[in-house]
């Protein structure tokens, strides 16, 4: 495929190899049913899977019971999830797609109204999103955090993953370490970058270690938080520099912005260009060897390539692009990129379910969130038939007069005599 070849080449991170370069990246989607993967993860994912995606990354599983900032959260700590992990990797795997599973705990940027318990994090700094002043966490409970983690990746292993990703960013305990904003400690974890990003090495290791050297791990990093005082571009490639020396980590994912004051750029609408946060993978594919994906925006084919063929990444994330359009690189590659349903970032069923607790859709895509159901055919319903006045009928209503015949139908037309054009769809 001469007009995609950087998207549609072949690629090894770690111990896998996918076939192409499209990664349908972590994000929220409301379906577990009482902390349990359900019946709906396994066919959205395989949906995508089977549309051409070249990994699939499932949304965050958290590592921990204090952990639990929204309702429907998958509790990857629990070993029930294993039976809805292996329903999740055996309908991805169908297609021949590999599935990771994203590990996360959400730290400061968190809610006790589920849990009703104290929210954790590094420093008892407020979260403007969530208005709660988080608990400093101790020693012990550090290594309570690094410990579940590892219980996790030992569920995803066991639940048939092809390994893990850890959540470093967005809304992440472990970005909430990295980050001078929120990290005030002056302990062995706070103060320069090298001992705000122990924990983070501390979960490599122990991640490394559970889920052993045939699966792949990959780390999310925030390049970016654009808050004052915040995590910078020199610290996020910094950040990813001491990723690599571990020599644990098979690829580095990226992001821009934190889920509290900007999160509007980590969810951007249609009023920001495509590709719009390129410049972090590309200053990190600079200085990392490992793969990097990039994110941004990137809705379509023709942007995909665009950022891999200019160097900015070797991966591409396209999330609403494919809930748009699970079939999104299936057409591309079959040349019908032109019948690809284009997401137009409007936020509404996707972004703006979530706050509402409800699942996750779509405006364009009216089966996305329903894949688990079977596909209702369109029946065509009998047109109810106009009874033929009779001309005596007619002559004897006051004003009426009879129906002129239906012409014929002009020459090239596609609706004969009488018959009744097709609905407008």
């Amino acid at each position: 495929m001469t007009q995609y070849r950087h998207l549609f080449s072949p690629l090894r991170i770690g111990p896998l190899e996918v076939a192409n370069r499209a990664v349908f990246s972590a994000h929220l989607t409301n379906y577990a049913e009482d902390g349990l993967p359900s019946a709906q993860h396994a066919a959205y994912y395989a949906a995508r899977a089977a549309g051409g995606t070249g990994l699939v990354i499932t949304e965050e599983h958290s590592t921990h019971p204090g952990d639990w900032p929204y309702e429907k959260l998958i509790h990857g700590f629990r070993p029930e999830v294993v039976s809805g992990y292996r329903r999740i990797t055996e309908a991805v795997h169908a297609h021949g797609v590999p599935v990771l599973a994203q590990l996360n705990h959400n730290g400061g940027q968190a809610s006790g109204m589920y849990s009703r318990l104290p929210v954790w994090a590094p420093s008892p700094v407020p979260d403007p999103l969530f208005r709660e002043v988080p608990k400093a966490v101790t020693p012990a409970e550090i290594d309570e955090i690094v410990a579940g983690y590892a219980t996790v990746a030992r569920h995803c292993a066991e639940g048939g993953f092809d390994g893990v990703e850890l959540q470093c960013s967005h809304s992440s305990i472990v970005r909430s370490f990295l980050s001078p904003a929120t990290n005030l400690r002056t302990d062995g974890y706070g103060g320069t970058l090298e001992r705000r990003a122990r924990l983070l090495l501390r979960i490599i290791d122990a991640v490394r270690e559970a889920i052993g050297p045939g699966r792949a791990l990959g780390v999310r990093l925030c390049g970016d938080e654009l808050i004052e005082g915040g995590i910078t571009l020199d610290e996020g490639v910094a950040t990813a520099r001491l990723v690599e020396a571990t020599g644990a980590v098979d690829y580095i994912n990226t992001s821009i912005g934190v889920a509290t004051s900007t999160l509007y750029m980590i969810e951007a609408s249609m009023a920001v260009p495509p590709g719009y946060g390129l410049f972090i993978p590309n200053a990190i594919r600079r200085a990392v060897r490992l793969p990097v994906v990039g994110v941004g925006r990137i809705k379509d084919p023709v942007q995909a390539e665009r950022a891999l063929a200019e160097g900015h990444c070797d991966l591409v994330g396209m999330v609403r692009g494919q809930i748009a359009d699970p079939e999104l690189l299936a057409k591309a590659r079959s040349g019908h990129a032109a019948h690809i349903r284009t997401c137009m970032s409007c936020n509404q069923e996707c972004v703006g379910r979530m706050g509402q607790n409800r699942w996750l859709g779509c405006v364009e895509n009216p089966h996305a969130g329903r894949e688990a159901e079977a596909p209702r055919r369109a029946t065509a319903l009998p047109l109810p038939r106009r009874p033929a006045a009779s001309s005596s009928s007619a002559a004897g209503r006051p004003g009426c007069r009879p129906r002129p015949p239906r012409r014929a139908a002009a020459s090239g037309s596609r609706c004969t005599s009488g018959a009744r054009p097709p609905a407008a769809r």
